[in-house]
C-alpha cells in the first residue's frame, strides 16, 4: 500500500499532465490556480522569403529581414529556446532549394540586407569562387543606410559638407586581434530639433571587420539606433518609446554591385528597398530629414517605398 503523500503526489501530476494537453489558457480541472501553466506555443512561421535575384544554378540573393539571424553562431543570444527562436535565413534558403549553400557574406541579426549565397552544388562549387573573387575586387560596392543618433553637426562641423569621407581605424575582432578597417561614409539628413535627433548616413565598408560600421559610427559619436552593443542605451529605450520595434538595428544594405572579373561568368547588381519598419520610424518621428534624404537617396537608386 502506497502512502498516502505519494498517492496525492501521483493524483497532482495527473492534473498537472491535464493541464499541459488542454488549450493554452484553459485550466485543468481541480487544478488551484496559484499552480495554472502558461503555455507558451511557437510564432508563426514567417512568410516565404523574397528573392530578389537568382539564375538558379550559381547563386541566389534574398532579402534578409531584420531580427532574424544569418546563421546560428555563439553569438546569438541563447536565452531564446530553440523551438521560438526564427529559423536562421541560411537555413531557410537551403530548404527553399534543398541543396546546400554558401553565405557569401553575413549581417548583424538586426539589420536586413540583400544576401548573397552561392549554391554548392554542380556549378555552386565553382560559383563561390567567383563571388569571393568579386567581393574581393576594388570595384565591389556594398552600400548601407544607417538611422543614427543625433544630427549632422559633430562639435561644430557640419559633416555633410565633408560628402563622403573614410573613417580609417582599427578595430579589434572577437579574439582580440587589430585589424586594419576603413569605411566610406556620407551624411545625407538629419536634424538637432526636437527630442527625435537622428541621421540618416551611407555607408560603404571597404574591409569587413567584426561590427565596422557600427564600432566606426559609434566612434564618430553616432550610434546606429537600435544597437545594443555599440550604441546607447537610453537612446534606444527613447526610440522603442517612439516605434522601434524588438532587436531592430537600423542598418540596411540596400545595393551589392559586383563587378566583372577574371574569375566572374558577369556583373551583379541586386537591390533591395529600404524597408517599411524604417521608412515608418523616419516617417513618424523625424519626417523631415526623409523629405531631405530622398533625392540624394534616388540618386543613389536606393528605393524607399511608399513613404
Amino acid at each position: 500500500i502506497m502512502p498516502e503523500y505519494y498517492v496525492k503526489f501521483l493524483s497532482f501530476l495527473s492534473l498537472l499532465a491535464a493541464a499541459l494537453v488542454r488549450p493554452a489558457g484553459s485550466l485543468a480541472e481541480g487544478v488551484p490556480a496559484h499552480v495554472a501553466i502558461s503555455v507558451v506555443a511557437a510564432p508563426p512561421p514567417f512568410p516565404p522569403l523574397r528573392i530578389l535575384s537568382t539564375d538558379d544554378v550559381s547563386y541566389v540573393v534574398v532579402d534578409k529581414p531584420p531580427s532574424i539571424a544569418c546563421h546560428r553562431s555563439n553569438y546569438i543570444d541563447c536565452s531564446t529556446p530553440d523551438h521560438l527562436e526564427p529559423v536562421p535565413v541560411f537555413q531557410r534558403v537551403r530548404d527553399a532549394f534543398g541543396q546546400r549553400v554558401n553565405l557569401m557574406h553575413r549581417l548583424d541579426r538586426g539589420a536586413s540586407d540583400c544576401l548573397l549565397c552561392a549554391f554548392a552544388q554542380g556549378k555552386g562549387d565553382e560559383a563561390t569562387a567567383w563571388l569571393a573573387a568579386a567581393f574581393a575586387d576594388a570595384r565591389a560596392i556594398k552600400t548601407y543606410v544607417a538611422l543614427v543618433r543625433w544630427g549632422t553637426v559633430l562639435r561644430g562641423e557640419e559633416l555633410r559638407d565633408r560628402g563622403w569621407f573614410t573613417i580609417d581605424r582599427p578595430l579589434k575582432n572577437q579574439e582580440g586581434e587589430e585589424r586594419d578597417a576603413d569605411t566610406h561614409m556620407k551624411f545625407v539628413a538629419g536634424t538637432d530639433d526636437g527630442a527625435a535627433r537622428a541621421s540618416i548616413v551611407l555607408c560603404r565598408p571597404r574591409t569587413g571587420r567584426w561590427h565596422q560600421i557600427r564600432k566606426h559610427l559609434n566612434g564618430l559619436s553616432h550610434p546606429i539606433l537600435g544597437d545594443s552593443k555599440h550604441g546607447n542605451s537610453a537612446t534606444n529605450r527613447a526610440w522603442k518609446a517612439r516605434g522601434l520595434t524588438g532587436q531592430r538595428l537600423c542598418l540596411h544594405l540596400v545595393p551589392i554591385h559586383l563587378p566583372v572579373t577574371d574569375k566572374t561568368l558577369g556583373e551583379l547588381d541586386v537591390r533591395c528597398k529600404l524597408p517599411e519598419d524604417m521608412c515608418a520610424i523616419i516617417r513618424d518621428n523625424v519626417p523631415k530629414i526623409f523629405e531631405e534624404a530622398k533625392g540624394v537617396l534616388a540618386k543613389k537608386g536606393i528605393l524607399v517605398g511608399n513613404v
